[in-house]
């Protein structure tokens, strides 16, 4: 699925019988089938109404005699009870993303690169325009075309640069568009293997309101007075791909999400608490590599000007004990907008590893039963499946042609079960050689085969 396996899932939904009714369960089950981004924003749903019945009672959707619907109301176990009415929004800088389509401009030209067989990399480079009343009020966009009309641009303005190239073998070339509006130069090196891209940052949030998170908040707390629902009201805040939301540092001409909510109470006393659920940040190891923690970190911030105050402590430690008790993620949050979007309808992650090992004599293979099964279906042939474990340009042998090259025949087949994940592994061992598809042999006194 995307943050959980899609058994996970189902899981949760079960044990959610009888702390939730059926017609609840039937809605979330159906969200979450549905192959869209939103998917994850009810992936969050389900982790917290399962992680919050863990500690206590809790309603989805409740009417509170209002002209909306809280998405939770719940009840602490522990005495003294703790109690809430909230609602959850999961952020992503998706809006961001779509007005300042770089991404999309990168894909289209590494298309172009391909579409005339060039070697060699790009060098991206887009200049943004800040915009506000000070710098403590701005905003950043890159000088690009809208989304809407890019893939016109390209083809009217940088495909007949790159025929160019190609046509004329030009090992080097600088490509500059500047018009009202968009600005941004393209540099081909066909003696340069790896490519760049360089642009300020746009999801930076440079100002208190013109942001994500603000947004989300404000329109949040309108549903909540909406309601009707009376006692503590809350937000949660889920990750779905938001920058600002697990920045935590400051910056003189930047904000960070505590900076924003901080704001928002100053402004808002309806609201008792905005807890934030988000991933650790990705970073890089220079021994490993880039390094994702897949685990749900958790922090309550309370408004200290609520007129419905709410012990943020005690709600906080409830909530980490909840959440303890979910299965593991397989995904972050952007991770799992990626699967949602490539994955089939339906369809968790695969194992994407395979591993080999014995000698000459003999072998094994572990890999996806998922994979094994499709092969054996006749949805892949064994040159696409095997094609899938190698690096670009990476030829990996079919495991099982080098056994029958050896002699070599099936020994075992065993299957090994994967927790929490949408697939499990198949091993299978290979031994020999088997006379039934080598030679005949005799073995002499000394020990030699003879053939």
């Amino acid at each position: 699925m995307a943050l959980f396996a899609r058994r996970s899932l189902q899981h949760l939904l079960d044990e959610l019988e009888g702390a939730l009714s059926i017609e609840a369960r039937l809605k979330l089950a159906h969200e979450l089938n549905r192959k869209d981004a939103s998917a994850l924003g009810f992936e969050w749903e389900l982790a917290l109404l399962y992680a919050l019945s863990r500690v206590g009672k809790v309603e989805y959707e409740a009417s509170a005699n209002g002209t909306s619907k809280p998405d939770i109301a719940f009840a602490s176990k522990a005495e003294p009870s703790i109690r809430f009415v909230g609602d959850v929004t999961t952020i992503s800088d998706a809006g961001l993303h779509e007005q300042n389509p770089v991404e999309r401009l990168s894909l289209g030209l590494l298309r172009l690169k391909s579409k005339y067989g060039l070697a060699g990399s790009l060098d991206l480079r887009v200049p943004g325009i800040t915009d506000g009343p000070h710098y403590r009020n701005q905003k950043t966009r890159l000088k690009l075309p809208k989304a809407i009309a890019l893939d016109r641009f390209l083809e009217d303005r940088l495909r007949p640069e790159f025929q160019r190239i190609a046509k004329e073998k030009i090992p080097a070339a600088k490509m500059v568009v500047k018009e009202q509006e968009i600005e941004f130069t393209v540099i081909y090196d066909e003696s340069r293997r790896f490519g760049s891209s360089g642009y300020p940052s746009y999801t930076a949030a440079q100002s208190l309101t013109k942001n994500p998170v603000h947004t989300a908040l404000k329109a949040k707390t309108d549903q909540l007075k909406k309601s009707g629902a009376k006692g503590p009201l809350g937000i949660f805040l889920c990750d779905g791909g938001c920058s600002l939301l697990s920045k935590t540092s400051r910056h003189v001409t930047q904000f960070n999400v505590e900076d924003v909510i901080g704001d928002f109470f100053r402004q808002n006393s309806s609201i008792a608490f905005v807890a934030v659920l988000t991933f650790p940040p990705t970073r890089a190891n220079p021994f490993v590599g880039i390094v994702k923690d897949l685990k749900i970190t958790c922090r309550v911030h309370p408004n200290a000007r609520a007129a419905t105050p709410i012990a943020s402590k005690a709600l906080e430690e409830l909530l980490s004990k909840g959440l303890a008790a979910l299965p593991p993620p397989v995904a972050t949050p952007n991770d799992a907008l990626y699967w949602i979007e490539r994955l089939g309808k339906h369809e968790g992650q695969t194992i994407g590893d395979i591993f080999q090992g014995g000698g000459v004599m003999s072998q094994s293979v572990t890999m996806s039963a998922r994979k094994f099964q499709q092969l054996l279906a006749g949805r892949v042939t064994a040159q696409e499946l095997f094609a899938e474990y190698g690096r670009p340009g990476e030829v990996i042998d079919n495991p099982f042609d080098r056994a029958l090259n050896r002699g070599l025949t099936v020994d075992f087949v065993g299957l090994r079960k994967v927790p929490h994940c949408d697939d499990d592994l198949v091993e299978i061992r290979f031994s020999g050689p088997d006379p039934a598809i080598s030679k005949l042999k005799v073995e002499s006194p000394s020990g030699a085969d003879q053939t």
